[in-house]
């Protein structure tokens, strides 16, 4: 297996709302933990258990911020025996698309809300699968199997050129 990289974009969350949100969220947590835990000061009119309190400002406050800021992207990989997608942290490996599975493929452009509801890993009304971060711009990829994935890009054209690239040396 030849694991030599054409072609490789890697795609970071860049909408403001997702960061304000997320960041609002761990405000309100590290306030309450620093109100009750640190100062001894019940936070809310109906305080919850110290431990839930800590439990909470651990994950919404620690754990989701940094998963999403810091490890979420979505990495697309185009070598000489196929492509490979993994959007982190929800795959732990990539998934690798074999060019001998894939009909074939198109740049296209897409509305993001419309087609897919928003980013993700999502599967849309059609049946089609979208791997998406950001932008309404990617490829269609039509697969041997009848299945549609829509893998959104920043540099489509050049992920295409490298699809041919490593179509026509399979």
């Amino acid at each position: 297996m030849n694991e030599q990289v054409i072609f490789r974009e890697v795609q970071w969350p860049r909408q403001i709302w997702i960061w304000v949100l997320i960041l609002f969220i761990a405000a309100i947590n590290w306030f309450g933990f620093i109100q009750q835990i640190l100062l001894g000061i019940p936070f809310g009119n109906k305080p919850a258990p110290d431990f839930l309190l800590i439990i909470f400002w651990l994950v919404f406050g620690i754990i989701f911020p940094l998963c999403l800021c810091f490890f979420m992207k979505l990495i697309t990989e185009v070598r000489y025996d196929g492509l490979y997608i993994r959007y982190m942290p929800f795959h732990f490996n990539y998934k690798r698309i074999p060019f001998n599975e894939i009909e074939n493929y198109t740049v296209i452009t897409y509305k993001l809300i419309a087609q897919f509801g928003g980013t993700g890993i999502r599967v849309n009304i059609h049946g089609e699968t979208g791997y998406i971060m950001s932008g309404n711009k990617g490829i269609k990829l039509k697969l041997t199997n009848k299945k549609v994935i829509v893998l959104g890009s920043q540099n489509p054209n050049e992920l295409i050129k490298a699809l041919d690239v490593g179509k026509m040396n399979m």
